[in-house]
């Protein structure tokens, strides 16, 4: 399914859905062929919005969408590590959202669609959220047997990091303490399909989570986010 959300009074408007399917059927050609297009059930939505994000999230839940794909243009201004819509989808979405940007390395095929995926990063924190985008993360690792890092970032001021009540009133330290966790959280059975690889850094998440991804050469980051309420700095 393919979704084209536009807010009152945008520049760009639709007269009729069947147009917008049109715009969507030109650029599905440009990824397969007519007699695959045809073997392919989707459907084009338009819909109305003042929060394109929330229109997005609102429509995947009406259909019972497993997976949201979206392109972020990452305006920092708006948003650290995502654009401001691709940033309220990824919070609010019932279901996983997969988002590209512009300049990201690419590892599917554009013409042969084929998945080449070699390393993959999950953002890891302990929590809820970290649990499932790990579980996602290594699901795709046995799949495709690709290289797993794990990451978890303490803050420089370990008062500010709720994750660091890790810290049980012994003599290890907070970056031992969280070491030792990453290495817990992994699933066993992990180590027989894939290559594992931990880190503990210190900064702020979203900069030292790009960081380690441009060092690496990462392919595909994977993390857990909810909530409405965030704000520049704390992804």
């Amino acid at each position: 399914m393919l979704l084209y959300c536009r807010q009152p009074g945008s520049i760009v408007e639709w007269a009729s859905s069947s147009q917008a399917a049109r715009l969507f059927e030109q650029s599905l050609f440009t990824h397969m062929d007519a007699n695959e297009l045809k073997a392919l059930d989707w459907e084009a939505v338009v819909t109305e919005g003042d929060d394109e994000g929330l229109a997005i999230a609102t429509e995947a839940a009406k259909r019972n969408a497993d997976l949201i794909v979206m392109r972020s243009r990452r305006r920092p201004r708006a948003a650290v590590l995502l654009g401001s819509t691709a940033e309220t989808v990824s919070r609010t979405a019932p279901c996983p959202v997969l988002v590209t940007h512009p300049s990201e390395r690419e590892w599917v095929g554009l013409t042969t669609s084929e998945i080449d995926l070699k390393r993959l990063l999950v953002a890891y924190d302990s929590s809820a959220d970290a649990d499932l985008a790990l579980s996602y993360g290594t699901s795709l690792a046995q799949q495709y047997q690709t290289e797993v890092h794990l990451l978890h970032v303490m803050s420089d001021d370990a008062s500010e990091e709720p994750e660091l009540a890790w810290s049980e009133a012994n003599s290890e330290s907070s970056y031992e303490i969280a070491a030792r966790r990453l290495q817990q959280a992994i699933p066993k059975e992990a180590c027989l399909w894939c290559n594992i690889v931990t880190c503990v850094r210190c900064g702020q998440p979203w900069h030292e989570i790009i960081d380690y991804a441009t060092e690496h050469k990462i392919d595909l980051i994977c993390m857990g986010a909810s909530g409405a309420g965030f704000s520049r700095g704390r992804p």
